[in-house]
């Protein structure tokens, strides 16, 4: 199974007084999604099945990567992607997506929890990772026996270029 990480793009400042789950992407992070997705379509990158924390600042993430790529599918959102999600959830519900028989999907979430989920599927300290606010990560997963993977790729905004 083909596993794409995309942290969400930059948000609101967590020192403002809103709740955090209700803190919006800032002019910079709806640039970081554009340009992911100019990068994205250039190199036909296209999303399989994207699965999106239902806090704001990713379904924004999720909802402009949509509109800015003609043909991508409109994200789930899955409970189990929200801000301190337990790695032995998200890896219970990859887990039953692999038996389904699905290979390529994309979640949108958070740190550190994609971290600790890449460690753990990499079998490595999740220290070791770092996932940046609108970059990629891409992993092949196997959920036939312990869940292992290996890391393909990872790409920050920064680096995208396009056409």
């Amino acid at each position: 199974m083909l596993i794409t990480f995309l942290r969400h793009a930059t948000a609101e400042d967590r020192s403002l007084s809103i709740p955090d789950a209700d803190r919006a992407l800032t002019d910079k992070g709806e640039k970081q999604v554009k340009r992911l997705a100019a990068f994205c379509q250039s190199n036909r990158l296209m999303p399989g099945i994207i699965f999106v924390s239902p806090l704001l600042r990713a379904q924004q993430t999720a909802k402009f990567l949509q509109d800015s790529m003609p043909g991508c599918q409109s994200a789930q959102t899955a409970d189990w992607l929200g801000m301190d999600s337990q790695k032995t959830t998200m890896l219970t519900e990859l887990s039953k997506l692999a038996e389904l028989g699905i290979d390529d999907i994309w979640l949108i979430g958070h740190e550190p929890d994609f971290s600790e989920l890449i460690g753990c599927l990499m079998h490595t300290s999740a220290e070791r990772i770092v996932v940046k606010k609108a970059s990629l990560i891409r992993l092949e997963a196997d959920f036939s026996g312990r869940p292992t993977a290996n890391l393909l790729w990872s790409l920050p905004c920064s680096l995208m270029r396009h056409g």
